[in-house]
């Protein structure tokens, strides 16, 4: 029922009658304000300003200045505009060639000459750099960018490459990651939007994979983001083409394989035990346009069909010939690989309905499937246990409609429905029987994925309405927002177990009660904002307040008793109000305009986000996902028959295996709760605060150079407690590393203050998540970032951007809840949600207070082009990155830890001998990186002139011209494959496209 009512309310939102939902591009809207005098330097209220463009359906936009002389004209289309100025007993004045970005709004002042209107004075001049009103710090890349530069497939990870502080890396060749980079100045959180719209699935992770032929900016915002906007990270906005009163049409392909390819198997990737590397088999894309009137200056239409793709060979990473058995034996002639494929089928229209009513239409009707994905980040898998999923279906959907009631007066609205469903599904060879096996000493998982997915359904649908009224001094906005999404997830496991082995031998078994579905929801996500930006002189106010309401709830539901017979069946009322968390967030900022020129501006903000939040809530408070639904036990395999000789239905030791580490095992009564005031209330959801100041200089016409300092800090930290255990019921231990040349100082340290529950209380788990000072704790983050970024573009068509950016983060966590001893997979610099405590030491340095340092957080990014004799052209981009950070989480046995803790770990029980582990951090998490990461990627061009109308490009690209290695990711559990890469760098490859405009 809820299912039906959200879809109901997304199909009338796209009747576009719904007053909630942003216009195109209303959160990056472009703007030209300025002033106008005679030539004496007296202001001129009255004067009619109009900008034209053919981007614009109804041609022309015009204001009036007021009493300051000022005007302001907002939310035009990326373009090319002609800026009117007249007034009577003047002559008429025009400016020529004002191009608009994304977000940007330029500064055009005029001064107007006695005489009378009939008499036009024609002024071409350069586009102003820098925007000397907004204080938001935003990366544009166009679509012509991405034809000049060797980008391939055009995603969205092209941002990565060319905006200094955003982490991650653009794969070689475009063909293998579509993730959106990985922090921007510590902070996580980003968002992704279609037009102004959400379209990350209700998750909050990557759903719809827009088609790049549909886009004409691509804008990054990252700090001094104003109220029109909830996010806590930075915004993603992709702006879509729209169709003229002119057909256009295009053609484009590109195509590479691994007969064009290189080997990059150098001495470091031997020393690390890989004999083979990264490979690209094929990477393919095709695609068609076609846009223009249906009717001119009335309806116009855009639209794309596209299919891409690629194949893949997974570095170090084999089939297994063993497949089935309780053995991995790598097939060293069949490496692990992936092929993944999408299909769009898009279209938008836009409507002139009236003389001031405009409306906008989108539907992509998309396919897609990542056949065989790479396994979860720092870990290694064999092929059969990676993920693969099919989104089938998924689109996007989407209306918006503006309507400048008069020249002050401006209404938006519209909305948006994103379709992701991505079920999971067996790979090649693996029968639905396979149980899938973790070998502890190297992190490697194979024969079978941990758990699969038959269902998965994560929908978001947006909403937004706005109204913005404007003067030549004032530029008010406010309006609501909301967002819902659902989650409706099956989970299914091979035999409901999964193994763990420790050097072949088995030491675990983790055991599942499934099948079952969760299903959970966002009735709301929901933000009021009012904001104004106010010009006074030279100084620009920009300041405004969010209030933030998100609420999320679980329907009724009912399990039933699962095939092993471990499970009764089960039911587990709806419960509402999880969370249900109200905000007001203030925005504030100021640019000023030093010298009064344009050419100079200083800008600061701050501004208080809150956290990006999608289902995860709910899901934490789903009594059916909260309930016991997984546990592990000990298992000695005594006759080495690879099978668990017990009852695996009974919760106590027997046979081969030990106690079920929680007793609860599918027990209806929930162990992990949330205080009240961590879900409802003011002011209680997690945030970060955002300071920034810049200073933009306009050096040349055409250069210009942006340098400032970023500060953001964390605030409303939550902990765990275990209200059945106190610190009393823990045990300290340690253990000496192991020797080895890449631990620091060649191993054989000690690390201590290491915790075990003790025997009485293994098991007995009542968690409850608090405040952190509720459990008497003080919790910190802060990012302190520093950025150069250089912009140029010459008349002669050549161009060049270079960026810099460094800092450092400060983590403290130095608290005790429980044991005060550390989680290794939940040390600081390692997991976004770090577990605190206060004993760990490692090789004399505490694990709880952890800096990432300037050398482990320094880019250096740039690209360029240059035009060449004969309509040739040559275009690179060249990127210098720290280096991953190295992590070493060892599985201690039984016999290392006993002799310091005194008894046997308390996942033995009494059984004897104990084949129990813990996993022992061996490095502090930001005190070594692996090597610096450095590409270059080069194309050139040729351009050819077909008839008068049509014109030709061909590329020729290079990809990783140095050829290098760089790490991506490493396997971060210590063993023989320790600092192996889970995702290598691909070889240098030469790639051939070609694209026809008409």
């Amino acid at each position: 029922m809820v299912r039906r009512k959200l879809a109901g309310l997304s199909f009338v939102a796209l009747a576009g009658m719904l007053v909630f939902a942003p216009a195109a591009g209303a959160q990056q809207a472009s703007g030209i304000a300025g002033v106008v005098k005679d030539t004496s330097g007296a202001v001129l209220p009255g004067v009619t300003v109009e900008a034209a463009s053919p981007a614009l359906i109804e041609k022309v936009r015009s204001v009036v200045s007021d009493g300051e002389g000022r005007y302001n004209i907002v939310n035009l289309l990326p373009g090319t505009y002609v800026v009117t100025f007249s007034l009577g007993g003047f002559n008429t004045l025009k400016r020529e060639g004002i191009v608009l970005t994304s977000g940007f709004t330029a500064n055009v002042n005029a001064d107007l000459q006695v005489g009378s209107l009939e008499e036009t004075v024609t002024v071409t001049g350069a586009t102003p750099l820098v925007d000397t009103q907004n204080v938001r710090k935003q990366t544009i890349v166009s679509s012509d960018l991405l034809n000049v530069l060797p980008s391939s497939t055009r995603h969205w990870g092209t941002l990565v490459e060319v905006t200094a502080g955003f982490t991650g890396v653009a794969d070689v060749a475009g063909q293998l990651n579509q993730n959106l980079g990985l922090t921007y100045h510590g902070k996580t959180g980003s968002k992704r939007q279609f037009d102004g719209m959400a379209i990350d699935h209700s998750s909050g992770n990557i759903g719809y994979i827009a088609n790049s032929l549909m886009v004409e900016e691509t804008a990054l915002q990252t700090s001094g983001i104003s109220a029109e906007s909830t996010a806590d990270g930075a915004v993603l906005n992709m702006i879509p083409k729209e169709g003229s009163n002119a057909f256009r049409f295009g053609l484009e392909g590109l195509y590479t394989n691994d007969s064009l390819e290189s080997s990059n198997l150098n001495d470091d990737l031997r020393a690390r035990g890989l004999t083979t590397v990264s490979k690209i088999l094929k990477v393919y894309d095709a695609g068609v346009t076609l846009g223009g009137p249906v009717k001119k200056d009335k309806l116009w239409f855009f639209s794309s069909l596209r299919e891409w793709g690629n194949g893949h060979l997974v570095a170090g990473s084999f089939w297994n010939t063993t497949q089935g058995t309780p053995f991995y034996t790598p097939n060293l002639s069949r490496p692990a690989d992936r092929f993944q494929w999408y299909e769009s089928k898009a279209i938008r229209t836009t409507w002139q309905a009236s003389s001031k009513n405009k409306l906008n239409f989108f539907a992509d009707f998309a396919d897609a499937c990542l056949c065989r994905a790479i396994g979860p980040a720092g870990s290694a898998s064999a092929p059969e246990a990676r993920l693969a999923f099919h989104f089938r279906p998924t689109g996007l959907y989407q209306a918006s409609w503006t309507f400048p009631a008069t020249s002050k007066l401006l209404f938006e609205a519209g909305g948006s429905w994103s379709v992701t469903r991505w079920p999971t599904y067996l790979a090649p060879s693996v029968s639905p029987n396979d149980i899938s096996i973790l070998e502890l000493s190297t992190g490697f998982q194979y024969n079978a994925q941990a758990t699969y997915s038959a269902l998965r359904n994560v929908d978001r649908q947006a909403e937004r309405f706005a109204v913005s009224y404007i003067t030549g001094s004032h530029a008010f906005k406010g309006g609501v927002s909301i967002e819902q999404g659902i989650n409706n997830t099956e989970t299914h496991v091979a035999g409901d177990v999964n193994y763990a082995f420790r050097n072949a031998m088995p030491t675990q078994i983790t055991q599942f009660a499934t099948p079952y579905t969760v299903l959970q929801r966002t009735r709301a996500d929901m933000g009021i904002f009012a904001q104004d930006q106010w010009t006074v002189k030279r100084l620009t106010l920009n300041y405004g307040a969010r209030f933030e309401y998100f609420n999320g709830y679980v329907p009724a539901q009912h399990i039933a008793a699962t095939p092993s017979g471990w499970v009764p069946a089960r039911d587990f009322a709806a419960v509402s109000g999880v969370p249900s968390w109200k905000d007001l967030t203030p925005r504030l900022g100021a640019a000023y305009d030093l010298f009064g020129n344009g050419k100079t501006a200083f800008k600061v903000s701050l501004g208080r986000y809150v956290a990006k939040t999608g289902t995860s809530v709910a899901a934490a408070n789903d009594p059916l996902s909260t309930s016991v639904n997984t546990i592990t036990r000990a298992w000695t395999d005594t006759n080495g028959n690879y099978v668990p000789d017990c009852n695996l239905a009974s919760r106590v030791a027997n046979g081969e295996c030990a106690a079920m580490s929680n007793l609860n095992f599918g027990g209806v009564s929930v162990t992990n709760s949330f205080a009240d005031n961590v879900l409802r209330g003011w002011g209680v959801r997690p945030y970060n605060w955002d300071f920034a100041t810049e200073v933009q200089q306009q050096l040349t016409p055409t250069v210009s150079l942006t340098s400032g300092y970023y500060r953001n800090w964390y605030g409303n930290f939550v902990a765990t407690d275990n209200l059945s255990v106190t610190s009393a019921d823990y045990s300290p231990y340690c253990i000496t590393a192991p020797l080895n040349a890449n631990l620091p100082g060649g191993g054989g340290y000690q690390v201590c203050g290491m915790y075990d529950v003790s025997l009485a209380k293994f098991g007995v788990v009542n968690n409850v998540v608090k405040q952190v000072p509720d459990v008497g704790g003080k919790q910190t983050q802060v990012n302190d970032f520093f950025n150069v970024t250089l912009n140029t573009r010459f008349a002669s068509g050549m161009r060049f951007g270079a960026g810099v950016d460094t800092g450092r983060t400060v983590i403290d966590a130095c608290f005790s809840v429980d044991s005060p001893g550390a989680v290794a997979a939940n040390l600081a610099g390692v997991s976004t949600t770090p577990a605190a405590h206060t004993a760990t030491i490692i090789n004399g340095q505490r694990t709880c207070h952890v800096v990432l340092p300037f050398r482990g957080q320094t880019q250096i990014k740039l690209n360029g082009s240059y035009p060449l004799p004969g309509d040739f052209m040559v275009s690179g981009i060249l990127q210098n990155t720290s280096g991953p950070v190295v992590i070493a989480n060892y599985a201690a046995s039984n016999a290392e830890i006993a002799p310091s803790l005194g008894r046997n770990l308390a996942a033995c029980g009494t059984r004897t001998p104990c084949t129990a582990t813990a996993t022992v951090p061996l490095v502090v998490p930001g005190t070594r990186f692996d090597h610096r990461f450095t590409r270059l990627d080069l194309r050139l061009t040729k351009l050819v002139k077909v008839g008068a109308k049509a014109s030709l490009q061909g590329n020729v690209d290079v990809y990783n011209v140095f050829n290098g290695a760089g790490l991506i990711q490493l396997n971060n559990a210590y063993g023989s494959q320790w600092r192996q890469p889970t995702e290598l760098e691909d070889p240098r490859i030469l790639q051939f496209s070609v694209q026809l405009n008409y």
